[in-house]
């Protein structure tokens, strides 16, 4: 996890609020100074402090299991190999939850005891620790497309059905049909943060604009039929970089153009900068957005509509920035937890106190945010 050195110069995820986050080590916190705040708490909580804090607490986590009863595979050796590639993939995302990492190699070790249990030989180590690693991210609401896995190994090769395997050998197959809906808002939350866009005007929005182009899909016009053979992943970045850079699709709380237009990165620009932060093929990207650009007209109705439901109306003003934290998951003391989710954050924040309240102390909303990104919307994958 993160600590408050991670914040030091960072900018709001909320009010968007350059270089604004002050933390706080002795309560763990991390806020903001325009917007008051709390991005992050906890900061001083992590694997090795837990560890040190509870000596037991290594061995009760491994041997409960973050899916199940998991203690006969605890002690299950991996493949140097298939350790090493699991450490690799999760270094190379960028997701800085040590939980993945704890709970893929839980997995890793569920999966090749089960195996060899039966006799089976375990093959493709780099794929199943490719999909142990996917699997553990997404269950924690911090999901890792298979694009991004080509990218960061372009040797890896039927990932899938290591994944299927992996599901069968540990009984997860239910519980992750039931997540699936929580894919993609969950990683919209992760690329609008990757955009260091504020997630308070842009993550409804991308939400509604990924079910715009979904529900596009079968409708007769331009575009609709190029738009149903890419992946959800891949719908998710047409979201996101369309809610970014074009100019006919609006919202209530839109942030403005720059008032020097040459101030603005052209969109190729952004493409590929986005490209490189989020580990995917530039090339690609820039073909779904092509297609994605061509079908602005058949969207852009559905995504106002969509705007003007309950759902999105209400939310758009009220509740942006709202995204599961994580799912119900066993930690090391065994004990299950409900989704956390952050607080609404309001439109009008209070701003930064001056010079004259400065002895004043603070006021500070409560709003935990993950590590990298999540929403709660319901998707299906």
């Amino acid at each position: 996890m993160a600590t408050a050195a991670d914040y030091v110069g960072k900018n709001c995820p909320y009010c968007g609020a350059i270089d604004s986050i002050e933390t706080d080590e002795a309560r763990g916190e991390a806020a903001c100074v325009n917007c008051a705040t709390v991005v992050a708490m906890g900061l001083e909580e992590n694997v090795a402090t837990r560890l040190l804090r509870h000596p037991n607490a290594a061995a009760s986590a491994f041997s409960a299991g973050p899916f199940g009863d998991t203690a006969k595979y605890a002690k299950t050796k991996l493949h140097p190999r298939m350790s090493a590639q699991l450490e690799v993939f999760f270094r190379l995302s960028r997701r800085h939850d040590e939980a993945i990492l704890r709970d893929a190699i839980a997995l890793a070790k569920h999966f090749v005891g089960f195996r060899r249990e039966r006799g089976m030989r375990v093959e493709h180590q780099t794929e199943v620790a490719a999909a142990s690693v996917m699997l553990a991210a997404e269950r924690l609401g911090q999901p890792i497309p298979l694009s991004e896995m080509r990218v960061l190994d372009g040797t890896l090769k039927d990932v899938e059905s290591r994944r299927q395997e992996i599901l069968d050998a540990t009984n997860l197959g239910e519980e992750m049909a039931q997540m699936a809906k929580h894919y993609a808002p969950n990683l919209i939350h992760y690329y609008v943060r990757l955009l260091q866009l504020p997630l308070i005007r842009y993550e409804m929005p991308c939400l509604a604009l990924f079910r715009a182009i979904r529900q596009c899909e079968s409708k007769p016009g331009p575009g609709a039929s190029e738009l149903a053979v890419f992946v959800e992943a891949e719908k998710v970045v047409m979201a996101v970089l369309l809610a970014r850079t074009e100019p006919r699709l609006r919202w209530p709380n839109k942030p403005p153009p720059p008032a020097d237009p040459s101030a603005e990165p052209s969109r190729a620009t952004l493409y590929s900068g986005f490209a490189s932060s989020a580990h995917l093929q530039p090339v690609r990207v820039e073909k779904l957005m092509r297609v994605a650009e061509r079908a602005v007209p058949l969207i852009r109705p559905e995504f106002e509509r969509l705007m003007q439901t309950p759902e999105f109306a209400m939310a758009a003003v009220h509740t942006m920035g709202e995204a599961v934290v994580s799912m119900t998951v066993k930690t090391e003391d065994t004990k299950s937890y409900a989704p956390v989710k952050s607080e609404p954050i309001p439109t009008s924040a209070p701003s930064a106190p001056n010079i004259a309240g400065g002895n004043r102390k603070r006021s500070r909303s409560r709003s935990t945010t993950p590590q990298v990104p999540p929403s709660s919307a319901s998707q299906e994958r």
